[in-house]
């Protein structure tokens, strides 16, 4: 498939619009957004396009300054709204109305603010490995030897940060041989300067306060090998969702999206099914709105 770009406001946003349902049905196929994590691009969605295509269309895209979407000058501040702004907009050119958001990491962040300031637009929300406040575990850990990670991304330019972060990154148990150099690779094609940019807004940002106010259902998925502090924060973030489920994938801990596509679209049908019938192990039971 030939690359494809969309003009959002002063941005070039590189996107894949696949559609692979059957033109002969009668309504509009619902459509699902992918957005990547803290430095990663729409390549790490690939395994769930066929997953979902038959069925739904699916949106993927590098997010601003991220893989081959264009880059901000350097010195330019990042923030939560701007990135779902982007992402709507892209939406408004490619003439989608709603979709099933489903974001990664700090992509799940995004989505949350989208979910907020957007709620027409998101018919609902999937979220895993993602924290509405970063703690300072995670920002010590991704620091390496340096006063932050901002300065070990400086040191040791993006690849090389991530290739020594990796391990909290990819569940190195089921990762396969070669995967660690491939996201490397990949994550390297946002520039230092923005994977800086990146790390200055979503270590500091606080979305808690959003949480009671997005009504959109929302899924949250994590390994059961994560962490009791992760396990504990999204146990938090559920209770605080007014429309919210919490669900964990047995025998994995971070990179589930590349590394057990399977299992994690299962959960998300499941739940679209949920939305409309007998909403089994949420913490709300309304009827969707």
């Amino acid at each position: 498939m030939a690359k494809q770009f969309a003009q959002v406001g002063d941005l070039r946003i590189h996107y894949e619009l696949a559609d692979y349902t059957e033109p002969w049905r009668s309504h509009e196929p619902e459509s699902f957004l992918l957005y990547p994590g803290y430095c990663r691009n729409m390549e790490f969605w690939r395994a769930w396009v066929p997953l979902l295509g038959r069925d739904y269309r699916v949106l993927r895209l590098d997010a601003r300054g991220y893989g081959e979407t264009s880059k901000p000058p350097v010195g330019s501040a990042i923030t939560a709204e701007m990135l779902a702004k982007d992402a709507i907009g892209l939406m408004d050119v490619l003439k989608l109305e709603r979709v099933h958001w489903v974001g990664e990491s700090t992509g799940g962040a995004v989505g949350l603010v989208a979910a907020h300031a957007f709620p027409d637009r998101i018919a609902s929300l999937t979220v895993f490995n993602t924290a509405a406040k970063m703690g300072a575990e995670t920002t010590t850990a991704y620091a390496l030897d340096q006063p932050d990670q901002a300065a070990a991304i400086e040191k040791y330019g993006v690849a090389e940060w991530c290739r020594q972060t990796i391990r909290w990154r990819v569940d190195l148990e089921h990762a396969p041989e070669g995967i660690g150099e491939w996201i490397a690779t990949e994550m390297a094609k946002t520039p230092a300067h923005v994977a800086v940019a990146a790390f200055r807004l979503f270590s500091t940002v606080d979305l808690t306060p959003l949480l009671s106010r997005i009504q959109a259902p929302t899924l949250l998925i994590l390994g059961s090998k994560c962490t009791q502090r992760r396990k504990k924060n999204m146990a938090e973030m559920r209770d605080a969702l007014p429309h919210a489920k919490l669900v964990e994938i047995e025998g994995y801990e971070q990179g589930l999206h590349f590394l057990a596509p399977d299992a994690m679209v299962a959960e998300v049908r499941r739940f679209l099914q949920e939305m409309a019938g007998p909403r089994r192990g949420w913490k709300s039971g309304l009827a969707l709105m």
